[in-house]
């Protein structure tokens, strides 16, 4: 008699074979970007950063509410310059996560991307790194030098975006609507990097 597989090893390994041809596709829509040293003088530098490679496999949307900024991979960061006052940032695995940001001008602030196990792929989890918190100014400095800087190619955002806006628009109201638990970011949480 020939020996088999376990019915799960298999269907892990296939699991497993599919999540990587996925995320595959997602990671074709970034490229390598010039990282951001400080903000402008009338916009906030927001730097999304994800240096933990648990969960791999896995690389997630990241929205400015419903505007498109990125897809986060393992052992990357992704800047933005946004104008001052409240943004909605979330990001999308097999959960939302969001943060309310309340930002001010020419001030840099700083959002970790924490990724756990979930059912069937990882989930995600914001974490704004505020002034009081005990990541220090050379421990982000650090994450900066050493993960990757990516950007999004600008004519694969429709395809990317087209089936997702109405989900994203959904989430966006759900938090308005008081229905979700969220981080948050304050104008004075941001960091001046030496």
């Amino acid at each position: 008699m020939k020996p088999r597989w376990p019915r799960f090893l298999v269907a892990g390994t296939l699991m497993v074979i599919g999540m990587l041809i996925l995320s595959g596709c997602a990671s074709s829509m970034m490229q390598p970007a010039a990282s951001q040293a400080a903000p402008e003088a009338s916009r906030a530098l927001v730097t999304f950063l994800r240096p933990s490679y648990f969960g791999g496999a896995i690389q997630f949307g990241i929205w400015d509410s419903d505007q498109f900024v990125g897809i986060l991979e393992p052992g990357s960061y992704i800047q933005i310059l946004v104008p001052a006052g409240e943004h909605i940032f979330l990001a999308r695995a097999e959960n939302w996560s969001y943060v309310h940001a309340n930002l001010e001008a020419g001030r840099q602030y700083f959002i970790l991307a924490k990724v756990f196990p979930g059912i069937w792929k990882a989930r995600v989890a914001y974490d704004p790194i505020r002034k009081d918190d005990p990541q220090t100014d050379a421990e982000i400095a650090d994450w900066l030098s050493s993960l990757k800087p990516i950007g999004v190619i600008s004519d694969k955002v429709e395809a990317y975006t087209a089936p997702r806006l109405e989900q994203v628009r959904q989430a966006v109201t759900d938090f308005r609507n008081g229905g979700v638990e969220s981080a948050t970011l304050e104008a004075g949480d941001y960091r001046e990097l030496n």
